[in-house]
């Protein structure tokens, strides 16, 4: 009896592990301040999810940044937004400086209590030869679903 309970035990801890809040990541650059799901209610209701990352030290200049949201309706079909630093930093420009928001274009398919991952990778140039870092954060869908 006793050997059943501690398997059971094991078999909730193992399924609840699943369901834990990613913890703020930390890189070379940067760190991650929060993020969550954003939805829009209305005639054209929307979800989009992303993170703040505050910059730790002043990114190399001329660097080029490629930014990856996982698509919930197919993990095989990352979002995509990538240009030099100048341009994200205008793109996704806080009112706080050295403050980057990211966020995914409008996604569907989400499932609750699924972590989906903002990955950032900044290259020494736009050519990509040259990997400087990458940063990645999982956010939790955790009441959201489509």
């Amino acid at each position: 009896m006793r050997k059943i309970v501690v398997v059971l035990i094991a078999l909730m801890l193992t399924a609840c592990s699943s369901l834990i809040t990613p913890r703020p990541a930390q890189s070379e650059y940067f760190t991650t301040l929060g993020g969550g799901f954003m939805m829009t209610l209305g005639n054209q209701p929307s979800k989009t999810y992303g993170v703040n990352l505050q910059v730790k030290k002043p990114l190399p200049a001329h660097s080029y940044a490629v930014i990856e949201f996982e698509n919930p309706a197919n993990k095989t079909l990352p979002y995509i937004t990538e240009g030099s630093i100048e341009d994200i930093q205008n793109t996704f420009a806080a009112r706080f400086k050295n403050v980057f928001v990211l966020t995914s274009p409008h996604v569907h398919g989400v499932r609750p209590h699924t972590n989906y991952v903002i990955t950032v990778s900044i290259y020494a140039d736009e050519s990509k030869q040259v990997l400087l870092t990458r940063h990645q954060q999982g956010v939790s869908s955790s009441y959201v679903s489509d």
